[in-house]
């Protein structure tokens, strides 16, 4: 294992990340029935592009990919990162929707895929990438979320609360490839 992904994890677990290794999807597909099952969860999400990709076309068929009226509350959302940050344990991901970014920040749990060759230094690593994205006129709403553990904010109190601004909890199925 490289340093630059010792260093992700290790930073991510530090902000309340869970961090599972995986040796592909299959494997991700895998851990993630299980976690689906072990934990009862009975509503979930799953990005467009992650279903379009086998195993998760077959195995994920009947998720839908976007809230619906009947849906506005899911407990889980699972979707594909497109970097990791080593310096925070963040990952990132260039959302091409309002739809996309829901699929992120709504549900309770966040079940994110992350390659491992997409993990990069820091921030600036990408700051080239994150300015073309953002300055696509061909999609409706080019947006960047960046995910650092659970949600956590504080009222005046200085009583903490999690998973009001995006998800409770993160779980990140770190991938040798997707």
């Amino acid at each position: 294992m490289s340093r630059l992904t010792e260093r992700f994890i290790e930073k991510a677990i530090l902000a309340g990340a869970e961090v599972e290794p995986t040796s592909g999807l299959n494997d991700a597909a895998r851990h993630v029935k299980d976690f689906l099952k072990k934990n009862n969860i009975r509503s979930a999400i799953i990005s467009p592009e992650l279903k379009r990709r086998d195993p998760f076309k077959q195995e994920f068929s009947e998720l839908e990919t976007g809230l619906t009226t009947g849906s506005l509350w899911v407990e889980a959302g699972l979707v594909a990162a497109d970097y990791g940050i080593a310096e925070t344990g963040s990952v990132v991901h260039f959302d091409r929707t309002d739809e996309e970014k829901n699929l992120w920040t709504l549900p309770d749990i966040c079940i994110c895929l992350l390659e491992r060759t997409k993990i990069v230094p820091g921030l600036e690593s990408i700051s080239a990438e994150i300015s073309g994205h953002l300055s696509q006129t061909k999609i409706p709403s080019p947006q960047v979320s960046l995910i650092t553990g659970p949600s956590r904010t504080s009222d005046i109190e200085s009583h903490l609360t999690i998973g009001v601004h995006g998800p409770a909890r993160l779980v990140i199925l770190l991938l040798d490839e997707i």
